[in-house]
């Protein structure tokens, strides 16, 4: 289904080279890491959620501050809203990296330079996902602990930290990008 919208041309924009090269870069070592890492993080968040919540209060923390203390408080049912956003995440990035030919790129795509970009681009997006469920992982972690009593919050470091590991990956690939033209 998905591909027959992306044929009818439902996710073309204007200004897009209509003679890009449909390839699709083999996966290497480090792709495979990546959507391990993503796949087993996804698979270990969904049972974390499983085990704990039954044991959680009826009311959680569902907000942190830039500090990562908790600054709002829920129902607990708020507890499954962090697993089904990293799923649709997952789904959404994975189906994504299946039209790198349509991404949005710093540099012109030419049949000589297109499969290095692809593959960094590809590389980038696989890394955004692993990233982003550990990210929403360890939110949820944090909120069983505050919710029980073990922590405080999330801890100063914590914006700082998860921040710098999304847009390290991002400045780096552009890097990379404008080198590889």
């Amino acid at each position: 289904m998905i591909f027959n919208i992306i044929d009818f041309g439902l996710f073309r924009r204007k200004g897009v080279e209509p003679d890009r090269p449909l390839l699709r870069p083999e996966m290497g070592p480090i792709d495979w890491l990546l959507e391990a890492i993503a796949l087993l993080g996804l698979m270990f968040f969904f049972g974390y959620i499983i085990y704990h919540f039954p044991n959680l209060p009826e009311t959680i923390p569902t907000h942190f501050n830039g500090s990562g203390q908790a600054d709002e408080y829920g129902g607990k049912s708020s507890f499954l809203i962090l697993p089904g956003v990293s799923l649709f995440i997952y789904i959404m990035l994975t189906l994504i990296n299946l039209i790198p030919n349509r991404f949005n790129f710093t540099v012109k795509i030419t049949p000589a330079n297109a499969l290095k970009q692809y593959t960094m681009a590809m590389r980038m997006v696989r890394t955004l996902k692993a990233t982003l469920i550990c990210f929403f992982l360890y939110i949820s972690y944090g909120t069983v602990q505050v919710a029980k009593g073990a922590a405080t919050g999330l801890g100063l470091w914590f914006l700082f930290f998860f921040t710098g590991i999304i847009v390290v990956p991002l400045v780096i690939y552009f890097i990379l990008a404008k080198k590889a033209r």
